[in-house]
């Protein structure tokens, strides 16, 4: 019976990438494969990491950061400042991304033009850094962002000159996660925190928040499974969303 994993950022670890699929046990060829964004960046492998992610047939991502800066440099052949901002990693990415053909470029930009915002699992909803903070309810949630792609926010962001303020709370925002972890781990936490759980009864998969250890919370309903697959302590995660086993590399 095939089973429904997920994984947290990769950033360009292709080592780590495949130690983790092995612990896990992944069948490519049965296995579904859910991801959380940050194919690229920072890992010396990032050119190697996609070709192996493109090449699964069962493989469910959602955009990250990383990954949009990735598509606007394909989209338009000028890296943003910010991308190759040493703290963000991307002139990795760039010098080895710069030197493929240009039929590769069109393939690697069509598939990152596909991935949408958020995805929902049985009782999970997959998305990248957490829920936008203009919305209380999963409900709303959906309603403003379920099924728009990679390409349509990128569209709207020609047209706007940004990209939707929701858009970039699910790509970028750390503050849900963060006050989490605040109401989790400190002894003395704030009693009026400014972000309030998302009403839902499913939980919330995550990345985007390099930590030491997968972390949970009751309260937020939230799980964040980026575990620093960068640094050099840190590792790559992989759940299975049906049974919340853990895998790392």
């Amino acid at each position: 019976m095939p089973r429904n994993l997920v994984i947290g950022d990769i950033h360009g670890m292709y080592g780590r990438l495949r130690t983790v699929l092995s612990n896990a046990h992944f069948n490519p060829q049965e296995d579904n494969l859910y991801a959380l964004g940050d194919f690229c960046d920072r890992g010396p492998m990032p050119i190697r990491t996609l070709d192996y992610l493109m090449s699964l047939p069962h493989f469910f991502p959602v955009v990250g950061n990383h990954d949009m800066w990735l598509y606007e440099y394909l989209c338009t052949g000028i890296p943003a400042p910010i991308w190759l901002d040493p703290r963000n990693g991307g002139r990795k990415t760039y010098a080895r991304i710069r030197k493929i053909k240009e039929d590769k470029k069109s393939r690697i930009r069509e598939w990152y033009g596909s991935f949408p915002l958020l995805r929902t699992v049985g009782d999970k909803l997959i998305l990248h850094a957490g829920p936008s903070a203009s919305i209380s309810a999963e409900e709303e949630l959906l309603e403003q962002i379920q099924g728009i792609t990679l390409r349509q926010a990128y569209e709207t962001k020609k047209l706007e000159g940004r990209y939707a303020p929701i858009v970039r709370d699910v790509v970028w925002d750390r503050e849900y996660i963060r006050t989490a972890i605040n109401r989790e781990t400190d002894p003395n936490p704030d009693p009026n925190p400014s972000r309030k759980p998302l009403k839902t009864e499913k939980t919330i998969i995550c990345g985007h928040t390099p930590l030491r250890e997968v972390f949970h919370s009751t309260e937020y309903r939230i799980t964040c499974i980026d575990t620093g697959s960068f640094d050099d302590e840190g590792h790559i995660t992989v759940m299975d969303l049906d049974t919340g086993e853990l895998f790392s590399s």
